[in-house]
């Protein structure tokens, strides 16, 4: 099971805070500033506080750096983070964010789904079918490099495996409902199992008795 370095274990790292000052419910963190600094959470919150933070201190989506790199962050220039540390986030010395750095390092998964015909409804996956990470633990925490089809970026998110086994991925041949049910927890609500099945085959050049990992998972 993949080893998460706990916030507790970093607290001698922050710096001093003023008196009046009132954490976040999640924490939110900056580094020391260095010509430039960092906006960002450890990976037990949701990167979507990181967003709805930066949002309310008025950071652009452009600073938002996410691709190769370790830890998903916004870039501040000194008014920001001064802002930042004003709004409620918390001040990290070096130790402290080699401690969060290490917590990132994580295993990477990719997870494509179709989109909702419904206008309004968000297609959530919630099941990967992959041929590695056959070891998972439930409760390992993944990072999610999630495509939309149709949609030109990948989104990062952060996932907590729940459980992890294998199967034949004609199982979801032989039991149209669980097939159907297994498609949809996939992100294609559309297919039925057969259907899933088929296109799996074709794009991974396998057949339908091959064994895959099947991970399911919840969104942190």
């Amino acid at each position: 099971m993949l080893k998460q370095q706990s916030l507790f274990d970093a607290f001698e790292s922050f710096e001093t805070e003023p008196p009046d000052q009132q954490p976040l419910a999640a924490a939110v963190y900056v580094d020391l500033y260095d010509g430039e600094s960092h906006l960002f959470v450890d990976p037990e919150t949701s990167l979507d506080v990181l967003h709805e933070f930066a949002t309310e201190i008025g950071l652009p989506g452009s600073v938002y750096k996410v691709k190769g790199i370790t830890i998903p962050h916004y870039l501040l220039n000194q008014r920001q983070r001064d802002r930042a540390i004003a709004e409620g986030a918390m001040c990290l010395d070096e130790a402290g964010v080699e401690s969060l750095d290490r917590a990132w390092k994580m295993p990477m998964i990719a997870i494509h789904s179709t989109v909702s015909i419904h206008p309004g409804k968000q297609i959530t996956n919630h099941v990967r079918r992959t041929f590695g990470h056959r070891d998972l633990q439930p409760g390992t925490l993944m990072k999610a490099a999630v495509k939309v089809q149709g949609d030109l970026g990948v989104t990062t998110r952060v996932i907590r495996v729940v459980s992890v086994r294998r199967e034949a991925l004609s199982k979801m041949e032989r039991d149209p409902d669980y097939g159907r049910r297994e498609a949809e927890l996939e992100g294609w609500p559309q297919l039925s199992g057969p259907e899933f099945v088929s296109c799996f085959c074709k794009k991974f050049k396998v057949v339908p008795a091959t064994p895959v990992t099947r991970i399911e998972f919840t969104y942190v």
